[in-house]
């Protein structure tokens, strides 16, 4: 009698529920008790018992359980990260730059956590290092980052079904293969680009996530814009031509630190690019080809806002690398000015679609003289307005196309 008033008092704390689930399943109702006493908590032994356990696995499990249970201590609950943070939407939602809210808008000048830690939480010792190599705010920053990484997700388009590809006509052959070595180019270009961004974005630390959140959108434009102009050339009866003799493309390649290439892609060549794709929207043929380079040269020009406010902020943070950058353009320059003169493809590509066919080639000539003018022009003005004064320095062989 005496130990069943000690077994009914043992097990006095299990609920009416769990007794009456723990008997239909022949559970000895003492382990339940103890588990219960031990802090085991009632749901974990809840969906023990409808997992199907028999009484030798739960008594197994559950003791295993008591054997080495600790005592919740929330330890990770207690950590010295800011609370009471209250993100509000704006008039755009609830946008990546109104989360930076109170210490987590804090972005230090210099991030060396090896780690991904996001940004504002807590920093756990002996984390494994991820072997970052870039922590200066000023080589990867730009103060419209967050809002261009916005821009770039709300605005995102599809090549296969947002442009109207039925709407293209058959064209003169002459005409249909200069459309398809312009296409071409950008194929190669928009290509160098992703190779270039998937090299340089997991440098970045994670202290400065919201680059790394906007390089990515840039990648995936760059991916976007090598199908767009795949699918021109090989939807109208055309073909891919010629490749290009590169030239443009090895400093990308070649480039030794995070704004020696941003430089030369969100600035140069992106300015190139950019005249290329209002070209090819003016010239178009057809509302398909209107529509594709209208929406390439929109995702462009958040790529050269990126680059001009990036160089910006490098110049005014690190003033001594002004000349350094000089020299990284310069070098993009020398090799631009290589390829314009050394791939007559993409000049007499350019000439024919300029002019309106093989027979106005002659007067494509010379429009394409005022186009590279005009290109240059931009370009100029571009690096003027990222706090630079190059137009008595640019590179002489690129120079030379700015006289009509």
């Amino acid at each position: 009698m005496a130990d069943t008033t000690a077994e009914e008092r043992a097990t006095a704390s299990i609920s009416d529920e769990l007794r009456r689930k723990a008997e239909s399943r022949d559970w000895p109702l003492p382990v339940v008790a103890a588990a219960l006493q031990a802090g085991v908590d009632e749901a974990l032994i809840h969906e023990a018992l409808d997992a199907g356990l028999t009484p030798a696995e739960a008594r197994q499990v559950i003791l295993k359980r008591l054997s080495g249970v600790e005592k919740l201590s929330m330890k990770w609950a207690r950590v010295d990260t800011e609370r009471g943070i209250r993100a509000r939407p704006g008039k755009k939602g609830l946008t990546i730059d109104d989360i930076n809210v109170g210490s987590y808008a804090d972005v230090p000048d210099v991030w060396p956590d090896q780690t991904m830690r996001p940004r504002g939480s807590y920093v756990k010792p002996g984390t494994v290092s991820m072997g970052y190599t870039i922590y200066a705010k000023a080589e990867v920053w730009a103060d419209n980052v967050g809002s261009l990484y916005e821009e770039a997700i709300q605005r995102r388009w599809a090549p296969a079904t947002d442009i109207p590809w039925e709407t293209i006509a058959p064209l003169s052959e002459d005409r249909e293969r200069a459309m398809g070595q312009l296409c071409t180019a950008l194929c190669e270009y928009n290509y160098m680009v992703i190779l270039a961004l998937g090299k340089w974005i997991r440098e970045v630390s994670f202290g400065y996530h919201e680059v790394k959140l906007y390089l990515s959108t840039v990648l995936f434009d760059a991916a976007r814009h090598f199908e767009a102009f795949r699918k021109r050339a090989l939807c109208n009866g055309g073909r891919l031509g010629v490749q290009g003799v590169g030239w443009q493309l090895a400093p990308i390649r070649d480039a030794l630190c995070y704004s020696e290439m941003a430089a030369l892609v969100f600035v140069l060549n992106d300015s190139f690019v950019q005249s290329l794709y209002q070209l090819g929207g003016a010239l178009g043929h057809n509302e398909a080809e209107a529509r594709l380079f209208t929406l390439a040269a929109q995702d462009k020009a958040r790529h050269l806002s990126y680059g001009v406010e990036h160089m910006r902020y490098l110049l005014e943070h690190q003033p001594e690398r002004r000349e350094e950058v000089r020299r990284y353009l310069q070098k993009g320059e020398e090799y631009l000015a290589k390829d314009f003169a050394d791939d007559p493809s993409s000049r007499e590509a350019l000439a024919i679609l300029l002019g309106g066919g093989l027979e106005h080639i002659g007067e494509g000539f010379q429009k394409l003289k005022t186009f590279r003018a005009r290109q240059i022009q931009s370009y100029l003005d571009r690096v003027e307005a990222a706090g630079l004064d190059h137009r008595g320095t640019i590179w002489p062989a690129l120079a030379a196309h700015q006289s009509v």
